[in-house]
């Protein structure tokens, strides 16, 4: 896991002083993604300067520090993440010939694109990446990011100048002036809590969605294309069949996520996804590994602890608690040097913070989490609803009732302030617009009148978070899970609410930490595997995520196969009634982003007071407004 920044002048006319002080900058913003090595490097006849953080988890020696060139200087890259089939991989290409010099995967990408092309390495890469690579012989930098987008990258191309980086802030460092906020960003982040690659909120600067591949070469603009997608993937033959191959491919991702030179942890919730981590970590022979779990002193029924100890006793695991409570939470969220570069709209980020830095204290560099079971194999209640609610889009007579609801009810919701979720839906279908939104949802349409402020109504024409959703649609459609709905939700939560939240909150906590999140459930064999199971086999006896559940029944404890989805828990909801609502109240006060004309202030300020006098539970959206006004003060103002 690293840091990687790049400035490329296609024209080849550049000032590399300037250009190096530039990526010296953006390299300190984010030290913590690499703090065993950085280097930057200029190329002044390509016009090309790279910057490299490295954190050491594979081949420690540094031969390995990059940027990194090929042996016969025709290549050269910076990149973030593992490969962790590259030894599988390098025996493949000794075969063929190539020369070692390290121990590392970034020189297995630098042979494997000699030698294969991106066109058939990508494919046959086993890890998460984001690298930029550039080709000396033909003046291209190509950029890539893994298939589920666990790896970030931004760039922005303007002014004859191609810039990216890791992370938003350190992509900022390289621009000659701050940008301002994107219209059009913001209203998709108002509606999804997220911005959909490969918009962000900052004008002009973009990211690579998933599973893409950029190319830029001289003047013309980037090219950018899709190298893989989820769905098309072969199916099994029966449900036990089906079965024992999630319990194979399980296997092998657990054991693909243990390759390190150094130390491996757990972070342990005592639900099913990371208690089937831990099962399968036992079976590979990994006993006394640390598993870290989290608690709150102050509310002890959001703590896991008993489930999570049952976990670790059983797979004999080094089991090791860490306690969060309110006081230090406030604490957390006045602290503005933890005010992210992206809003993050999932308040989880919290307790991960506490148990990231925990792991690091320990001295680990290397964490496996639980992340994508719940979006693959359907663990959320919503996802269930979400199959109803494209059937009843499906009929003729539900159809015809949400075009008279909506327009009988439009009127009384451009001024009610509650059951818009409701009215949203008919309104959809009487539009023919998607019917399932997926899991992370803000404020619907029939809202935005209330919540926006004058800027955002006068500068956002379009509707960004419709497209996205589309975009997803128009995929599954012309895919072989056409006629599954259980595809098409698991589509869209992979994609949303995962890709775009939970993976982003995963890098950037973990990583101020300098902690590598790996994610087995990720694998990507696994993945199409899950896309390729039809809905009831996901779903047997309509049981929430019962496809894992028989999985874990011959290999987990009896109270934690049946036990609800509780997850890294925070107890946010009623730490927003005490104490910490003076915090956010704070915040709704003097924030910039409502005096700026962009969200309505008194609309977020009677959000609040609603939810602090227990008439309802607006915790979801208050944090999510309380993120992105913190953001926008540090960022933006």
């Amino acid at each position: 896991m690293c840091g990687i920044a790049g400035l490329f002048h296609p024209s080849g006319a550049f000032d590399a002083d300037e250009a190096e002080r530039a990526l010296e900058a953006a390299s300190r913003s984010m030290a913590y993604r690499g703090p065993d090595a950085s280097k930057v490097v200029s190329c002044l006849e390509d016009g090309l300067s790279l910057a490299h953080r490295r954190l050491s988890i594979l081949d420690l020696d540094r031969r390995s520090d990059q940027p990194m060139a090929s042996a016969d200087g025709f290549l050269r890259i910076v990149f973030n993440g593992e490969i962790y089939n590259f030894k599988e991989l390098r025996e493949e290409l000794r075969a063929e010939g190539a020369c070692f010099r390290t121990e590392s995967d970034t020189e297995v990408l630098l042979e494997g694109y000699a030698r294969w092309g991106l066109e058939k390495l990508l494919p046959k890469l086993a890890g998460m990446f984001a690298f930029a690579l550039f080709d000396h012989r033909t003046k291209t930098l190509h950029l890539a990011r893994d298939r589920a987008g666990k790896k970030p990258l931004f760039y922005r191309d303007a002014g004859g100048t191609f810039a990216f980086a890791s992370e938003m802030r350190a992509l900022l460092a390289l621009l000659p002036s701050r940008p301002g906020l994107d219209p059009e960003g913001l209203d998709a982040f108002l509606t999804l809590k997220f911005v959909p690659s490969p918009a962000t909120l900052v004008q002009g600067v973009l990211k690579l969605p998933p599973g893409h591949l950029l190319s830029k070469r001289g003047s013309e603009p980037a090219k950018v294309e899709r190298w893989w997608q989820p769905l098309g993937g072969k199916a099994c033959a029966s449900p036990e069949a089906a079965l024992e191959r999630t319990r194979e491919l399980l296997a092998t991702a657990v054991r693909r996520r243990l390759v390190s030179d150094v130390p491996v942890c757990l972070f342990l919730s005592g639900g099913i996804d990371s208690s089937l981590i831990a099962s399968f970590l036992a079976e590979s022979g990994s006993q006394g590994m640390a598993a870290y779990s989290i608690g709150y002193d102050d509310l002890p029924a959001y703590s896991e602890y008993p489930y999570a100890r049952m976990v670790a006793e059983r797979f004999k695991l080094d089991y090791r608690k860490v306690e969060l409570g309110s006081k230090e939470v406030s604490r957390l969220l006045e602290d503005d040097t933890l005010v992210l570069d992206e809003p993050i709209s999932d308040w989880v980020w919290v307790p991960l913070y506490q148990l990231s830095r925990r792991a690091h204290e320990d001295g680990f560099k290397v964490v496996l989490v639980g992340e994508g079971a719940d979006e693959l194999f359907f663990g959320y209640d919503v996802m269930q609803d979400g199959l109803e609610d494209l059937a009843r889009a499906r009929n003729p007579l539900w159809r015809a009732a949400a075009a008279l609801g909506s327009a009988a009810l439009g009127p009384v919701y451009r001024h009610a302030s509650r059951g818009h979720i409701r009215y949203d839906f008919l309104r959809r279908l009487a539009a023919g617009e998607p019917a399932y939104l997926g899991s992370s949802v803000g404020f619907p349409r029939s809202l935005r009148p209330q919540v926006a402020g004058p800027e955002l109504k006068e500068r956002s024409k379009g509707d960004p978070a419709l497209s996205f959703l589309l975009g997803l649609y128009a995929l599954h459609a012309g895919s072989p899970q056409a006629g599954d709905d259980g595809a098409l939700v698991s589509l869209v939560e992979f994609y949303a609410k995962m890709g775009e939240v939970l993976l982003q909150r995963v890098d950037r906590v973990s990583m101020l930490h300098s902690l590598e999140a790996r994610a087995p459930f990720l694998d990507h064999e696994l993945v199409e595997h899950a896309f390729a199971l039809p809905q009831a086999w996901k779903l047997p006896d309509g049981r929430l995520k019962g496809h894992l559940r028989d999985l874990a029944a011959g290999r987990l404890p009896k109270e934690i196969v049946s036990r609800p989805k509780m997850g890294f828990s925070f107890p946010f909801k009623e730490w927003l009634r005490g104490g910490l609502g003076s915090v956010v109240e704070r915040a709704f006060e003097s924030s910039r982003l409502f005096q700026d004309g962009w969200v309505s202030g008194e609309f977020c300020r009677d959000l609040l007071a609603e939810h602090r006098s227990r008439l309802v539970d607006h915790a979801p959206r208050v944090w999510t407004l309380y993120s992105l006004s913190r953001w926008y003060d540090r960022w933006m103002a």
